[in-house]
């Protein structure tokens, strides 16, 4: 699951108040300083709401904070992609397979607490893989498919017996958040609990303030690694959407960004040429999703049809999408496999070819192609399919994401040149969020996280077994061959079994076009000094520097972060 901050572009500025610069700030030649007695607090956006839900409940996919992975249920091992998929360890500080490979240990490390003091221990980790086992509605990492059982056999080991073979499982288990079991046992229903005052593991779990407008998150008084953690707090304060944020930011007041800044270097850069700064390097691939499992027969009819998908795609106009909606930061996709250029080291040649065809932009061509297919236009313009229902679909984006909005636009405006009846709508997130996990949603553009390899965001959007789990998997897409490989991938233990393997995946990736990618987006990520070092830059890229839920290293990247004395 992605969730990215798109926003609109506006012209209003908010003053900057006398009160708030003089109360909050301290200048010495430009750098705001943090007297040595004061509170480090770090002003982070890292999702767009109308109004703050207190709900810290790390299996509500939808609802859940955005600050609630990381900073109150640490990881047990993060992979950073960006230095070759090397672990970090957290919680635990090893893993072993097996050596038939059905089998893997993990070691937790010594002294660990929750933050109300009790112990962490591998009873805690047993616990939450059961209940996830138990039941699959807080199932957020696919472990039901994967694991058979689990041991307990020290309070420092936890021994995970495995269905089959799956190397990829450690790497999978990045996201797991392990909960401490004297809680959550009393919980009735572990979904709808919001869990509002967190017991965890992680650098901040706090919440000292929450209000609709603004919540503040503060140091575990019993956090494992205090030594490296420098912040006192996190304030998140309520932001939703791009106009309120480009208000916001003359004010000087955020330390950490995730934003669509359109023509940042005037909006953001201009404001503090000496203190603020980004780096956007391509990210994952975003696409068009069509739920092939939708309730409206007519569009599942046309969704389930290959020669639709591909006119689907030859309607969309992606010059426009990455130059008018994306201010150029975007990457237009050229290829139907979707592979992010950040991978090309893994591009099958042999998937493109016949197949890039469909990514061009050619409406009398998709025009040609639902003739053909018995698509026919009725008195009203519009198409319906051979059996003579009319399509009418809708295309979902969250509001506020402005840019993607303005995607979503380019792109109706390209169907309805080729007969099809389609229209936007703009649902808060956390209801997008739900109607990509329940299925009650036609057509919604969507990003798919990346791992330290491509496998990944490929397995997780278009395998069925993970089939509506997550949001990046709302295709409903279901393709033996496909999950055949994806199984024998899974299975490999040489990286050229791999290479192989994942060759085949582009393939019919390819060939099938479960979703139609348009373009990859940039990380967003901006920054200032004027409070905080320690940032990670393009001059020292070690790993990814963006704040939203999907990212692990954002922990890392918290842990280096110092105020400015």
């Amino acid at each position: 699951m992605k969730t990215r901050h798109y926003c609109a572009f506006s012209r209003r500025a908010i003053l900057l108040s006398a009160t708030g610069l003089a109360v909050s700030l301290l200048t010495n030649g430009g750098v705001f300083a943090t007297p040595a007695n004061a509170e480090a607090i770090l002003s982070m956006h890292i999702e767009e709401q109308t109004s703050w839900v207190r709900n810290f409940n790390p299996f509500d996919l939808a609802g859940r904070r955005q600050s609630t992975m990381d900073f109150i249920y640490e990881p047990l091992v993060i992979f950073n992609a960006d230095d070759g998929g090397k672990p970090i360890f957290r919680l635990a500080t090893s893993y072993r397979f097996s050596d038939d490979l059905k089998s893997i240990t993990y070691v937790l490390r010594d002294g660990v607490k929750w933050s109300d003091g009790q112990p962490l221990t591998s009873a805690d980790v047993k616990y939450t893989l059961e209940l996830m086992l138990k039941n699959p509605a807080t199932d957020t990492v696919g472990v039901g498919e994967t694991v058979a059982s689990v041991e307990a056999p020290s309070p420092s080991e936890v021994k995970i017996n495995l269905k089959d073979v799956n190397t990829e499982f450690p790497e999978s288990l990045a996201d797991f958040p392990v909960v401490p079991e004297h809680v959550w046992k009393d919980v009735a229903d572990p979904v709808a609990f919001k869990n509002e005052n967190p017991v965890g593991s992680g650098p901040m779990t706090e919440i000292r303030r929450f209000t609709p407008q603004v919540y503040e998150q503060c140091r575990n008084p019993n956090y494992w690694d205090a030594a490296s953690l420098n912040v006192d707090c996190l304030k998140l304060p309520q932001i939703s959407g791009n106009d309120q944020m480009l208000a916001l930011l003359p004010e000087g007041t955020m330390d950490w960004i995730g934003s669509f800044l359109p023509q940042i270097d005037k909006t953001f850069v201009g404001l503090d040429p000496k203190n603020n700064g980004y780096w956007q390097p391509p990210a994952e691939t975003v696409a068009f999703q069509m739920n092939l499992k939708t309730a409206n027969s007519a569009n599942a009819e046309a969704f389930h049809d290959l020669n639709f998908r591909r006119a689907f795609s030859l309607a969309m106009d992606r010059t426009s999408m990455v130059d008018v909606a994306g201010f150029g930061y975007p990457v237009a996709s050229q290829h139907a496999s979707g592979l992010p250029p950040r991978f090309e080291a893994w591009r099958n040649k042999a998937a493109e070819g016949a197949a890039d065809e469909w990514m061009a932009y050619d409406v009398d061509k998709a025009n040609k192609i639902l003739d053909d297919s018995g698509y026919n236009k009725g008195a009203d313009n519009f198409r319906t399919t051979p059996g003579g229902q009319p399509i009418a679909f809708t295309i979902i984006i969250p509001n506020g994401w402005t840019d993607w909005i303005d995607d979503a636009q380019i792109a109706a405006e390209g169907l309805r040149a080729v007969g099809l009846n389609v229209s936007v709508a703009t649902p808060e997130y956390e209801q997008w969020q739900k109607q990509l996990l329940d299925g009650s949603f036609d057509v919604a553009l969507n990003s798919r996280a990346d791992g330290s390899t491509p496998f990944r965001g490929y397995y997780q959007s278009m395998s069925t077994a993970f089939a509506g789990r997550i949001t990046s998997a709302a295709t409903r897409y279901s393709n033996p061959k496909l999950d055949e490989v994806f199984n024998a991938y899974r299975k490999a233990t040489s990286n050229d079994e791999r290479r192989k393997l994942f060759d085949e995946i582009q393939v019919i990736v390819a060939n099938d076009m479960p979703m139609v990618p348009v373009f990859n987006g940039p990380t967003w990520y901006q920054y200032s000094t004027k409070r905080f070092t320690g940032w990670v830059t393009d001059k020292e890229p070690v790993m990814n520097p963006e704040n939203h839920d999907n990212n692990r290293m954002r922990l890392v990247h918290l842990l280096r972060l110092k105020p400015v004395q």
